[in-house]
């Protein structure tokens, strides 16, 4: 009898203890779940206002400028070679300066191929620069205000169609469709103008030597 009292009280505690233990794990609070924060960014709006855009732009400038005036200069000497030809009356002479003409027509379309590719190569490398600022401050920013995603909202963007591109215009819609990543995001979540001001504060305390190489 002694023994049956013993158990009853064993039990009756182990069954109060896990009721107890139930009880405490009901009503203890679940901490909610964070919302993940997102940030969007009208991408021609920022490269439009980036500081350093327009600092590589006024240098390519310049040096596609100076190109044009070579390539001018390169140019004029042909035209007058070819009237002195012209005007030769001797025939060992005019042969020997056309012979020269076609020699340094061949020149300046190697030169212009060239100076080509050069400028070619300073416009990749200001994307290249202008792509990396903009992941570097991104993440800066994100950092910043905890945002979990930094997306480009390219649902701001029109479709646009051509009747001068050799593609049916429907095609050139359901394209530009197909691209689309984002449909809608709320302007709320627009930090387009937080990231300009960044990307532009940085970009002002940049090395001095940052754009188009020297020629």
């Amino acid at each position: 009898m002694k023994n049956f009292n013993i158990q009853t009280v064993v039990i009756a505690a182990l069954v109060a203890f896990g009721l107890g233990s139930f009880a405490w794990g009901v009503s203890r609070p679940v901490a909610p779940a964070q919302a993940t924060r997102v940030g969007s960014l009208n991408l021609a709006k920022v490269l439009d206002k980036l500081q350093e855009k327009s600092d590589w732009e006024a240098q390519l400038g310049a040096l596609q400028n100076q190109m044009r005036d070579e390539a001018d200069s390169r140019k004029k000497k042909l035209e007058a070679e070819v009237k002195q030809a012209a005007s030769a009356t001797d025939g060992a002479e005019q042969q020997r300066i056309a012979e020269q003409v076609v020699l340094e027509q061949l020149q300046l379309e190697q030169w212009a191929t060239l100076k080509g590719g050069e400028l070619d190569l300073e416009n990749s490398l200001m994307w290249q620069s202008i792509y990396r600022h903009l992941r570097e401050e991104s993440a800066k920013l994100a950092e910043s205000e905890d945002y979990d995603y930094i997306i480009v909202n390219d649902g701001t963007n029109e479709i646009m169609t051509s009747r001068e591109a050799k593609v049916p215009l429907s095609q050139q819609v359901l394209e530009q469709i197909g691209r689309r990543h984002i449909i809608f995001a709320s302007p709320s979540t627009d930090i387009s103008d937080k990231l300009i001001v960044r990307m532009n504060n940085t970009h002002a305390t940049a090395p001095a030597s940052v754009g188009p190489a020297k020629k």
